[in-house]
């Protein structure tokens, strides 16, 4: 099955709920709470690893959706097949900011991973932007980070060299994760993307991509394993993937 309704309700347990939109959202729960306090409808749904959320020019399923546990990103598809992918989606961010405004998506939305999503109420979550000015200010800086994150695969993408194409995107990802509070040690982060989807972000060949990350690994900046990244020398990083929005 590709698409699983939850009936539990899960926040209470989230990693993320303090540090994303949903911490001027909803309430607070506390550990014995089974149940939303929340006037905001929600639905949790579970969804398979490979499975298409969104396709580009389809209409928006009202939502919108929240990223709660796993990884997605946002891609486009070319006529001749080819795939750009255009941000990753973390735990926190919305599929789409921009989906409440808009009746068609332009880009589409795949699972990298099993992934657990919540869809709250559309018309309820227009009413907050008007009457909640602290999520109206967290959902601003939604729309801002996702137009950054689509911008910094642009520039990355004029790079020449593919050993700074990738410390580029890696570094935009985990500053993000650094953001969100997510990590699984000192200098360690979870990355679950296949070298075919690195290269789908930075616009090279797989091999290309293989052979950037032996030499990104030799010359002591990060490596991966085990659906990880180790960030090995933060200065070496920085050094190859300098261009920041802001």
């Amino acid at each position: 099955m590709k698409f699983e309704r939850q009936l539990a309700w899960p926040c209470r347990d989230c990693d993320v709920r303090g540090l994303s939109l949903c911490k001027s959202l909803t309430d607070r729960v506390g550990a014995d709470t089974s149940a939303s306090k929340n006037h905001i409808p929600q639905v949790f749904f579970r969804i398979d690893k490979g499975a298409i959320v969104q396709e580009s020019g389809s209409q928006f399923i009202p939502g919108p959706y929240l990223l709660c546990q796993g990884w997605a990103y946002r891609f486009y598809r070319f006529p001749d097949g080819r795939r750009q992918i255009l941000s990753v989606i973390i735990p926190g961010d919305l599929f789409s900011a921009f989906a409440l405004f808009n009746t068609q998506s332009g880009f589409s939305v795949e699972a990298a991973t099993d992934i657990h999503v919540c869809q709250f109420g559309r018309a309820e979550i227009r009413n907050e932007l008007s009457d909640n000015v602290e999520f109206s200010e967290a959902f601003g800086r939604l729309c801002v980070a996702e137009v950054e994150d689509i911008a910094r695969t642009s520039i990355n993408l004029t790079s020449s060299n593919a050993a700074e194409r990738i410390a580029g995107f890696v570094r935009s990802v985990v500053d993000r994760l650094i953001a969100r509070g997510i990590s699984d040690g000192v200098n360690l982060y979870p990355f679950p993307l296949t070298q075919t989807e690195i290269a789908d972000a930075t616009g090279l060949t797989s091999l290309e991509v293989q052979a950037a990350i032996h030499i990104l690994q030799d010359e002591y900046v990060m490596s991966f394993a085990n659906a990880q990244v180790t960030i090995l020398n933060s200065v070496k990083i920085a050094n190859l993937a300098p261009v920041a929005i802001r």
